[in-house]
């Protein structure tokens, strides 16, 4: 065993120590569950010793010694030694990470030595890379694998999201948990560009059409995913600046006996983290009380007088009785008469007549918990699998119904899936292969109330979803009822429909010669439908009505009438048809053979050529005639209430690549490869570009001073790698190269004159932004492989990016986007993992951490930017915060006064002027330092928005990405949880609600800003109340304060899992039933103080919560 460590005395007692410890604190070795069937009669018991060693002859420590068919079972010790009772004739099971098991008869024997060999399994372990294979112990790129097995185990429906927190440096984020909608970016290892730069997606060697198909595919389809993060992706060349991420799909294998496999589940959806608005109760009160903050001033003695109640055309506002209100403390005024606002702050229910008779209900509502709620997704897979004598096939049907947490109406995707994989052996040197797939996704969801404008989702919590009638109820009586514009307003539906067909030749030419040709296509159907309808909601008006003396109102009977929502030309019906056509041919040679049995040389050139075509139509009426009826035909015809829009394009790739491997001994590696990509999208003069890597690699645990002296390392591999990738050519459309000519029409000479133009202007020149990528590596593998890990540094640079540059206005027309700006991106991953097993347990830990740093190096000289959250700034990281720094808050009218003798004539101060009534500075309200560096002042102390009063917090992407996944197997119960999280994420809370109480002074509030300043709490969280969003603006937009680091540890998934004995499935020709019980988000901690979810981002006005799932699961194979 490669453990002659443990001969120092000192790593000897560390190590037994802590196997001991694990040991004992788990069950006694001695009780182990075994099968009925597998118990063997034994008429009499001796005892066996023996010596587990390793071929080196080193004892192995902490071997398992079970007694075949029985219960008992023991470890070796620290000398390799072991004691067990069990019968003359009985066989001895004995295992241990890194070693083949072995079954050894003792056939009466008493004393015992076994020779465990290492499993080679480990060496020869190959990863996927583009065009090819390689073994991992040779592979000298930065290359991430992860078994279809992390996705397989868990309910998994979105697959990209499923890959969250597995690979470091792949970043995936959301911003919502609803099925077809998460909002989700993918990046690897930060930032490649200002423009839109995402990983390229491989299918079984064919690009995906888009991120919506990979999220589509069914993941108990998934053999494993590849990614390649350095520049071993510059075999990919041109579409590679974001990395590459390889998917392959299962096959049959040879040798393979006919298997069907089942995987069912049903999942229960609830919601999570809500964010916490106010009841009416809440809402009301601290709207009574902030009506009183605005018109205040000093009082002359250290305190303040208040001079006035802010009202304004709100009917919460209007006066319910004259007189008899007890007045607020502070007050100059008579403050006797009660407003409808402070009837609501007591929290009961009441009905209020305005001076149109209108009846008003005012109820606490959260809109929350009728529109959200448990929900029940299920998912159903079914596989074959088998081989013949020339024939390997892989087969399998998919289906999922994944809902949202909406309760209100039906929201989600159903997905449908079907996949075949086949290969045939023409001959023994001829192999052809098959693919074929087809997936569906229907998307069925809410086209109004949920987060969109005019939805009243953030209206007063204060009036209930129904009328006593049963009608909607909408407190504005214009559309603002969530749940009536969710249910009745309309819907939006997709079809993404995508067929994959490819077919393979791979003929053996020679022993060492492969020639490869391929053909495959992909269309893609996405047709879009939406429509808006009309609808109505009741409007409770008093008829007959009775008033007392005092002219108050005793006793009316209801009028209820129905007032429309979304008549006329706000309703509509629209369908847009999208059609993608897909092509890709390629051919590919590889030569593989080794010299002298230790010079190993690979090589591999080849050919592709790809055709995309694309076509899309839009139609839209608007008036819908007829109510109920939403096709296109029920719209009005009438010219000015029917669009049509479309357009097609094509374009085409013709690319030449090559890769060069050599190999001494599996010691010394070095590889070459390189790219030559043509495209359409370009002038022809240049639409070619050369891309190409090289790497390095040494596994210094193959030299011989290594393998004799430091017996405990396994492997030891340092790797480096430096590329060209390119990428953004996306960015500059199919036809950037041509300037189409716009005609127009302009008053010119006393008339309507008819004129063209050109509509921008081109540049030939332009070309795909080049990325070079460095990558420094190490890979380890420690005491007979339990102990693995890697770490790598990088460093990517965007020396030619595409930037649209700024002209003043003479120049007459857009500039065309050069490739003069400059990116940087710095950064480190680091993995590790322990596996090991005690006894007739299995488990593992794997854990990684990775992060990114931006550098916008030359943004071509512009410097364009304000205040808040900046996306580029030259000399910068991207998405850069620029805010105020302030200095706690204002204590005093005195304080106040210096401020603006020292900062007069500012222009910060323009909206908060110490001459106005209501908006001017009080106590309470954060105190900004508007110059900060005063010896350097330009600005004559006015200060420059965006500029002198501001200063670079850092930035918003996310850092300190990690995963920690673990897991367990005893006798057949299994166990593993994986944790994801960020480390550091700088959000600023910038508009909207989730900024202050009352930012808008007639939306709702969150529970979680009602800690603010007040004479008595001096220390709040939050500033003095107020109705006035000047002064809002004042305490919260763009400030330091206003800055949450939203790291968070979610418990992404949990699963237990139970296989049913084979004892007893086999006699139902079962070869595996398990069940398992699954959590998906289970859990978190955040640094966010403010009650939204932390993956949400920056997302302020999205009150949709992510959801927790609990899934009952059963996989059966046959």
């Amino acid at each position: 065993m490669k453990s002659e460590f443990l001969k120092f005395s000192s790593k000897r007692i560390l190590f037994s120590t802590v196997v001991t410890s694990v040991l004992m604190a788990g069950s006694p070795l001695e009780v182990f569950a075994a099968d009925a069937t597998e118990v063997q009669a034994v008429m009499q018991t001796g005892t066996v010793t023996g010596r587990v060693v390793d071929a080196n002859g080193e004892p192995v420590i902490g071997a398992s010694i079970l007694v075949k068919g029985t219960g008992t079972g023991i470890i070796t010790d620290i000398n390799g030694d072991f004691t067990v009772s069990a019968s003359p004739n009985a066989t001895l099971v004995v295992s241990f990470v890194g070693y083949k098991t072995q079954e050894i008869s003792l056939s009466g024997k008493k004393n015992i030595k076994i020779i465990l060999q290492e499993d080679s399994e480990l060496l020869d372990e190959v990863v996927v890379v583009g065009y090819g294979t390689q073994k991992k112990a040779t592979l000298t790129g930065a290359v991430a694998s992860v078994s279809g097995d992390v996705l397989e185990s868990r309910p998994v429906s979105n697959t990209a999201i499923g890959l969250q927190g597995q690979i470091p440096g792949l970043t995936i984020t959301r911003t919502s948990a609803r099925p077809g909608d998460e909002d989700m970016t993918i990046q690897l290892r930060g930032a490649s560009s200002t423009n839109k730069v995402e990983p390229l997606v491989i299918i079984d060697g064919v690009p995906a059409i888009s991120n919506t198909e990979f999220s589509s595919l069914n993941p108990n389809d998934i053999e494993n995913v590849s990614v390649l993060k350095d520049a071993s992706a510059a075999i990919y060349g041109a579409r590679a600046a974001g990395g590459v991420i390889l998917v392959t799909t299962k096959k049959g294998k040879k040798g393979d006996k006919l298997r069907i496999s089942y995987n069912g589940m049903v999942t229960a959806n609830t919601p999570a983290n809500m964010i916490p608005l106010a009841g009416m109760r809440d809402f009301a009160s601290t709207m009574a009380e902030a009506s009183y903050q605005d018109f205040v001033e000093s009082d002359g003695n250290g305190g303040e007088v208040i001079t006035q109640r802010y009202v304004n055309g709100q009917t919460w506002n209007n006066v319910l009785a004259v007189g008899g209100k007890t007045p607020h403390a502070g007050v100059s005024f008579d403050d006797t008469n009660l407003l409808v606002i402070d009837k609501m702050a007591l929290g009961d229910p009441f009905t209020y007549v305005d001076t149109n008779n209108l009846i008003h209900y005012y109820e606490s509502n959260n809109w929350l918990d009728l529109l959200y709620g448990t929900t029940w997704s299920t998912q159903h897979n079914i596989g074959i699998q088998g081989s013949s004598e020339r024939a390997r096939w892989s087969a399998s049907l998919g289906y999922a119904d994944d809902r949202s947490v909406i309760i209100a109406t039906d929201d989600g995707i159903k997905k449908y899936n079907a996949r075949m994989n086949a290969d045939y052996d023409i001959t023994k040197w001829l192999v052809f292969n098959m693919n074929i797939s087809y997936s569906n996704r229907y998307k069925d969801s809410p086209l109004d109330g949920l987060d969109g404008n005019n939805s009243g989702m953030y209206d007063a919590p204060a009036a209930p979803a129904y009328t006593p009638s049963g009608n909607y109820y909408d407190f504005y009586v214009c559309g603002r009822s969530p749940l009536s514009a969710m249910q009745a307003g309309g819907r939006a539906k997709q079809e993404f429909e995508t067929f994959r067909y490819s077919n393979t030749l791979t003929a053996q030419l020679t022993k060492d010669l492969k020639a490869t040709g391929s053909m495959s296509f992909i269309k893609n159907n996405n047709v879009q439908t939406e429509y808006k309808t009309t609808y109505y909601v009741g409007a409770p008006y008093a008829v007959n009505i009775e008033k007392n003396g005092n002219g108050e109102v005793i006793g009316y009977d209801v009028n209820e009438q129905l007032n429309v929502v979304n008549a006329g030309t706000k309703s509509y019906a629209q369908e847009r048809s999208q059609r993608t056509f897909y092509e890709n041919y390629s051919l590919q040679l590889d030569y593989n053979h080794t010299f002298g049995n230790v010079h190993n040389v690979a090589a591999m050139v080849g050919a592709n050529a790809e055709k995309r075509t694309y076509k899309n139509v839009t139609a839209k009426r608007t008036d819908l005639l007829y109510d109920g009826l939403f096709d296109l035909n029920t719209g009005s015809a009438g010219s000015t209430n029917q669009t049509v829009t479309g357009g097609s394009n094509a374009q085409g790739y013709i690319s030449y690549l090559t890769r060069l491997n050599y190999n001494y001994a599996g010691k010394y590696m070095i590889e070459a490869l390189g790219r030559r990509d043509g495209t359409s999208k370009f002038h022809v003069d240049y639409r070619w570009c050369n891309f190409g890597a090289a790497s390095v690699g040494w596994r210094i645990s193959e030299e011989n001073f290594v393998k004799k002296n430091v017996k405990w390392l396994d492997n030891l591999k340092l790797r480096a790698s430096y590329g060209v990738t390119g990428g953004a050519v996306s960015e500059l459309g199919n036809y950037d190269y041509l300037s189409a000519i716009t005609l127009s029409t302009y008053y010119f000479n006393g008339g309507q004159e008819q004129i063209a133009y050109l509509s921008k202007m081109t540049d030939y020149s332009r070309t795909w932004e080049k990325l070079q990528n460095l990558n420094i590596g190490v890979d380890f593998a420690l005491f007979g492989n339990r102990l693995t890990g890697s770490f790598d540094w990088y460093q990517k640079k965007n020396n030619n990016m595409l930037v649209s540059l700024t002209y003043p206005d003479v120049l007459g027309t857009n500039p065309a986007a050069t490739n003069d700006a400059k990116l940087r991106v710095k950064g480190w991953e680091a993995v590790i993992g322990w596996n090991d097993r005690v006894g007739k347990v299995d488990y593992w830990v794997n854990a990684s951490l990775s992060d990114a740093r931006s550098m916008v190096v030359d943004y071509a000289g512009t410097d364009t930017w304000t205040a808040g959250l900046v996306k580029v700034r030259e000399g910068y990281p991207l998405n850069s915060l620029f805010v105020y720094k302030t200095d706690g808050y204002f204590t005093s009218y005195d304080e106040i006064a210096d401020y603006y003798r020292q900062y007069a004539g500012n222009s910060a101060l323009a909206k908060v002027a110490q001459s106005s009534a209501n908006t001017h500075l009080r106590p309470g309200d954060r105190k900004k330092v508007l110059i900060l560096d005063p010896d350097n002042d330009t600005t004559n102390g006015k200060g420059n928005t965006g500029a002198g009063d501001v200063y670079h917090y850092g930035d918003s992407d996310p850092h300190f990405n990690f995963g920690l996944n673990a897991g367990a197997r005893w006798n057949n119960f299994d166990f593993s949880l994986f944790v994801q999280g960020v480390g550091k994420r700088n959000i600023l809370r910038d508009t909207g609600m989730n900024t202050c109480a009352f930012y808008v002074n007639y939306t709702n509030i969150l529970t979680t800003h009602l800690d603010t300043w007040t004479w008595d709490n001096q220390n709040a969280e939050y500033a003095r109340l107020s109705l006035q969003q000047d002064k809002n603006k004042w305490n919260v937009d763009n400030n330091d304060t206003a800055i949450q680091n939203a790291w968070y540890a979610r418990l992404k998934n949990i699963t237990v899992g139970y296989t049913i004995p084979s004892s007893i499935t086999s006699k139902w020709k079962i070869e595996k039933l398990r069940f398992y019980f699954s959590g998906d988000n289970v859990a978190e901690i955040t640094g966010l103080s403010d009650g939204y979810d932390p993956e949400k981002g920056t997302s302020a006005r999205t009150t949709l919560p992510f959801s927790r799932s609990w899934t009952l699961g059963v996989d059966l194979t046959f």
